[in-house]
Order: C-alpha cells, then structure tokens, then sequence
C-alpha cells in the first residue's frame, strides 16, 4: 500500500513536465512493483493538491542541477527569435523535468515512510481491538 501510495505520488510530479503523459506509466509500473492501483490512484489525485506548492522549487532545483544556461529570453522577435525562444523552453523544461523528478523521489520516499508507520500503527490497534474482544467472548 504504501509503495503503491508513493508511486502515485511521484508520478504526479512528473506528470506535468511530461504533458499528462506519465499518467499512462501509473498501470505498468503498479504491477511491476506488485501493488495496490488503488492507492497509486489515491497518491495520485493527493498529490494534484500539494503539487502547485512545488512549482518554484521543482524550477530552482532543476536550474541547480542542469545549471541556469538562461537567465532571461534573450534575442529580438524576428527568425533567430523563434529559435531563442524554443531554446529557452527546451531548457527551461528540461530543468523543470529534471527537479520535478528528483523532488518527486524525496516527497515519495516521506510518504512512503508516513504511510508505512500509519498502516502499521492502524493494524496494531485492529489486533489489539481484536483480541480484546476475543477475551471479552472468553471471559464469560
């Protein structure tokens, strides 16, 4: 549960830089880590709520890691502008896959450890409940 949890939550991150693309990934990569769709899905959908909040940072950790080869657009608006500008978004958003992904994998990893010590605390009290009804049912 909690693998598949985190799954959906990393690719969440990375589905924006990709344009709704890695969504098709959510499935296959489910069944090869052998997990649950259904949490993926839930850690998918969550992860639509606290993804705006990674906006700056996924583009500050991208630029840190690819290097900030554009400062701002340069050039004028005639052929060799287009041109600049495409370079502008192909690096722009390579860095902003880049840092998507990599804040993805450390957002995952914490989910992945809060849902894990979550549903372990939750069984325990299950079996703790139950066994205190099966004393319950014993004592009388």
């Amino acid at each position: 549960m909690a693998r598949s949890f985190a799954l959906g939550i990393f690719i969440e991150f990375i589905t924006l830089p990709t344009l709704g693309s890695a969504f098709l990934l959510l499935y296959p990569l489910n069944l090869l880590i052998r997990g649950s769709f259904a949490a993926s899905l839930i850690g998918f959908i969550m992860g639509k709520f606290a993804l705006p909040l990674f906006f700056v940072p996924n583009m500050s950790v991208g630029n840190m890691l690819v290097g900030n080869k554009f400062g701002a657009a340069h050039g004028h608006m005639g052929h060799m502008g287009f041109i600049a500008l495409w370079e502008f978004v192909k690096e722009k958003g390579v860095a902003f896959f880049v840092g998507s992904a990599t804040n993805g994998i450390v957002v995952a990893v914490i989910c992945y450890v809060l849902v894990f010590y979550a549903l372990q605390l939750y069984r325990k009290k299950r079996e703790d409940r139950r066994l205190a009804l099966q004393l319950g049912k014993n004592i009388r």
